[in-house]
């Protein structure tokens, strides 16, 4: 009975499977179908590398941001 009660209260276990084809009939009117679309994506094979052994270097741009928030920061303190 409290089984009962507390069913009655959150919902229906059918509303779980009409929300899921509601948002399926949602998906397929807009074009999409994620299943598909998941299934086409690339596997990574479970490990990342960098090809042939390269040392990825910093880009300038990062560098040089990083060295303008060093030099606010360091003013920022000083004051």
């Amino acid at each position: 009975m409290m089984n009962d009660a507390i069913d009655d209260a959150m919902g229906d276990e059918d509303d779980e499977d009409e929300s899921d084809a509601i948002v399926s009939q949602v998906l397929d009117e807009l074009g999409l179908n994620v299943s598909d679309e998941l299934s086409n994506l690339p596997s990574t094979g479970g490990s990342l590398s960098v090809a042939g052994g390269k040392k990825v270097e910093p880009q300038a741009a990062l560098a040089d941001a990083d060295a303008d928030l060093e030099e606010r920061l360091n003013n920022l303190r000083r004051d």
